[in-house]
């Protein structure tokens, strides 16, 4: 069968269902891919296990064929590396493992296999690389293949790979110095792309300032900038945090809120810092009290603490966020729900605002 329509669906989502073929290994060969691709995935298969609409326990391999001479730059791989350490500190998310092409011809082929533990169950093969142009801004065209034979495909792929994470990557890789814009395929909205000073000087359509304190005026103890650090000791990532969203700095509609209200999540949004790059948040909690990093929930709270000159997984007390001249972050919005967000002493936020 031909798909050229709910390909994202199609060939990503629908053998994950526990009520389908509950496939829980995907190994992936593209030419290309880009770190929104690989997050957005991820966080979508991770809300739908919580939800067990997917099956649990989901293994993500991806060979990236076209790796070679202008075709991938150290700057991506570094992305792509980033990406996947930020994401898989997450419990229950999906694993995924990234391999590079280092030897032999560079491959240009695209081969989604499913597999249910160790036995093939669904393959697809086609046109579209492992990227949100693919999936989400071009027409593409997939085509069922022989699940056994792609089985096969990728095995003989997989010893002229690499690990984008191995020691000696710089000797097996040739990393180009630029990117090629018609080879690198992201467009400028992508997570990858996406760059603090370039909206620096920009205007936003609209800004808030959101207090880093929860509605009593204090920092939480197992909440807020500290909710990874539980008082009964519940093992933790001591870096997990959430800025909580109190009544009094809340603004109708400047965040994506739920399409509807029995949804169980908000929808995504793309943020972006001068020090901790660009990644996803969301509204979260009962009543939208709370605002999220999706791809880990520790990205913002160590972000905070390295802001104010505090130790990885410290206990932040707002005695600490005053020294630092801050108690609030600021965000502001642009065009097609893409937001800076700024944590800075008093004075300066007033100066960048101004």
């Amino acid at each position: 069968m031909l798909y050229t329509k709910d390909l994202e669906d199609t060939i990503l989502y629908i053998p994950a269902l526990s009520s389908g073929s509950a496939c829980n290994s995907l190994n992936i060969v593209s030419g290309f891919t880009d770190c929104e691709r690989i997050s957005s995935h991820l966080i979508v298969l991770f809300d739908g296990i919580k939800e067990k609409k997917y099956v649990s326990r989901i293994r993500i391999n991806l060979i990236l064929g076209m790796t070679k001479g202008s075709s991938l730059t150290k700057k991506k791989h570094k992305k792509i590396c980033q990406t996947i350490e930020r994401i898989q500190t997450m419990r229950g998310m999906p694993k995924i493992t990234c391999r590079y092409i280092a030897n032999g011809q560079e491959v240009h082929s695209k081969v989604y296999l499913w597999s249910r533990g160790n036995i093939p169950k669904v393959a697809f093969c086609g046109s579209a690389n492992y990227s949100i142009n693919a999936f989400q801004r071009r027409r593409e065209c997939m085509t069922d293949c022989d699940p056994s034979e792609a089985k096969a495909y990728y095995k003989s792929l997989y010893k002229d790979s690499v690990d984008c994470f191995d020691p000696d990557i710089d000797v097996k890789m040739r990393f180009a110095e630029t990117a090629v814009p018609f080879i690198e395929d992201v467009s400028d909205d992508n997570l990858e792309k996406l760059n603090y000073e370039e909206y620096k000087g920009k205007t936003p359509v609209d800004q808030i300032r959101v207090s880093l304190l929860k509605a009593d005026g204090d920092v939480g103890h197992g909440s807020g900038i500290n909710w990874g650090i539980r008082p009964n000791r519940t093992p933790r990532n001591r870096n997990q945090a959430y800025i909580p969203y109190n009544k009094k700095d809340k603004k109708a509609g400047f965040f994506p809120e739920r399409v509807n209200p029995n949804d169980k999540h908000c929808p995504l949004f793309k943020v972006i810092t001068k020090e901790a790059g660009a990644f996803y948040m969301r509204l979260a909690q009962d009543r939208d009290k709370g605002i999220h990093s999706a791809d880990s929930n520790a990205i913002i709270g160590k972000w905070i603490r390295e802001k104010i000159g505090a130790s990885d997984g410290q206990f932040v007390t707002k005695e600490m966020l005053e020294r630092y001249g801050a108690t609030s972050v600021v965000f502001k919005k642009y065009e097609n729900d893409i937001y800076v967000l700024e944590f800075e002493p008093f004075k300066t936020s007033q100066e960048n605002e101004a």
